[in-house]
């Protein structure tokens, strides 16, 4: 498989995240934060059309095409809000802090109150590689138990309950 392939990509690239307001479908670049457990996170400003989307429909898409034409495709649903002040908030914002430096000026001291993190529950991962071979499909349907979902691990995909 190519789990590893995946996470890289995750780490590396920019995403495009789409979330839908009726019948409408939005589609803005993301930068995705994956922790040591392999937990995504997305952080947003809390006064964004991107906020306003979720509370609304929490499934989203992410959408990531590599320097190798790779596309990584990630469906599932953000679960948690988490608030500046809070502890979580703190810690996550931490870590992508320590290892994405270039998110400093989103998180500045004046404007750390304006935003939120998501944490986000992966449902379904589809990886093509440049020749269009999908080589990885996971899938764990929504319906039956919202609560499962995948981490991304080194050694694979980890189910979480």
């Amino acid at each position: 498989m190519y789990e590893s392939e995946v996470i890289d990509i995750i780490k590396s690239e920019v995403a495009f995240m789409g979330t839908i307001d009726e019948n409408r479908p939005h589609v803005r670049p993301m930068k995705p934060y994956i922790d040591q457990e392999g937990h995504i996170w997305l952080f947003s400003r809390y006064d964004s059309r991107k906020v306003s989307d979720l509370k609304k429909n929490p499934r989203i898409e992410l959408c990531f095409l590599d320097k190798k034409q790779q596309v990584l495709n990630i469906y599932g649903r953000i679960k948690d809000e988490t608030k500046a002040g809070s502890p979580t908030f703190q810690v996550i914002r931490d870590m992508m802090l320590h290892d994405i430096p270039e998110m400093k000026h989103y998180f500045k001291d004046d404007n750390k109150d304006s935003l939120v993190i998501y944490r986000f529950i992966v449902h379904d991962v589809r990886f093509m590689k440049a020749d269009c071979q999908v080589t990885t499909r996971v899938n764990l349907p929504m319906e039956h138990d919202p609560d499962t979902e995948l981490s991304m691990c080194q050694g694979g995909f980890c189910l979480v309950e």
